[in-house]
């Protein structure tokens, strides 16, 4: 999502300028149309759990949060938060591509702050009172410079930002010792599916087809695709194809649902029916309507 809808904490924001995080949330409070739906992508994610009953599912684990509860998430494993809707859900969250953090480019860290992610990849953390503390502080502190367009303050949430994945690094710093410092091959076999993925979905993507031009054998990749992600292949096609689905009915007048269905990959408006129905628990057309203000 790109823009500059600003709102104060507690609500949804998003900007365009240094394009430190692709989404952010602090604070909020609300449960989006469709937001529990499980997912995966390739951007490194922090969530932090302020208040409410929640069940995080993270790959096969199932967590029981409490508040003060870290987690972060390397993205390619499918993850969701099923909510007690009846208790006020509060949490923090933001996205970031890795690929536009690499430390090097601003030349003041000599150790990589996205280590966590890379070597422990997916990792809930029950903070201590003082810990829960300071973390909150870093979040404050980051949400106080997002919303400023001051070149200064851009820079000062830049330092903000990599204050709290230094923070992340110091809680980590034992389990990663005990580990070797290497990535998965398996894990950059996925990375590069899903990448193909990106830039295919809304084509007919044939198993065979596409392990051949990325190189590899087709039941390995289906393999470690299913090991790392908790999805198969074709899952995780799907569930991209329902969410450029629904990006599609918010934003376009236009197009019919059966426009929408051939203009994501579906070959047969039957089929897109029933896979958005299951994943997001409403038809297409009532999805539509709802969401146009129309129910």
């Amino acid at each position: 999502m790109v823009g500059d809808a600003r709102e104060k904490a507690g609500c949804f924001v998003e900007t365009t300028r240094l394009q430190v995080m692709d989404h952010y949330y602090y604070k909020w409070n609300r449960l989006l149309l469709g937001n529990t739906l499980a997912h995966s992508h390739l951007q490194y994610e922090v969530y932090y759990f302020h208040a409410g009953r929640c069940v995080y599912r993270l790959g096969d684990r199932a967590i029981t949060l409490r508040p003060g509860d870290l987690i972060i998430m390397n993205g390619l494993a499918s993850h969701y938060p099923q909510v007690d809707r009846t208790k006020e859900y509060v949490r923090t969250m933001f996205s970031f591509d890795p690929r536009k953090l690499a430390p090097a480019e601003h030349g003041f860290l000599a150790i990589n702050p996205l280590k966590p992610f890379e070597l422990l990849r997916n990792r809930h953390l029950r903070l201590g009172e003082k810990a829960q503390a300071e973390c909150e502080i870093l979040l404050a502190n980051i949400n106080r410079f997002y919303h400023s367009i001051d070149t200064v303050d851009q820079y000062r949430l830049l330092a903000a930002f990599y204050d709290l994945l230094l923070f992340i690094y110091e809680l980590c710093r034992p389990e990663m010792e005990r580990k070797s410092y290497s990535l998965m091959a398996g894990e950059h076999s996925v990375r590069q599916a899903i990448v193909y993925i990106e830039e295919k979905y809304m084509e007919d993507i044939e198993m065979e087809r596409m392990a051949s031009e990325l190189h590899m054998n087709r039941f390995h990749l289906m393999k470690v695709f299913r090991e790392i992600t908790g999805l198969t292949v074709f899952d995780y096609l799907y569930h991209r194809r329902v969410e450029q689905a629904k990006i599609m009915f918010v934003h376009s007048d236009r197009d019919t649902v059966t426009d929408v269905c051939y203009k994501v990959g579906f070959k047969h408006p039957s089929h897109f029916s029933r896979v958005f129905k299951q994943m997001v628990g409403e038809t297409p057309d009532r999805y539509r309507r709802l969401v146009r203000g129309a129910l």
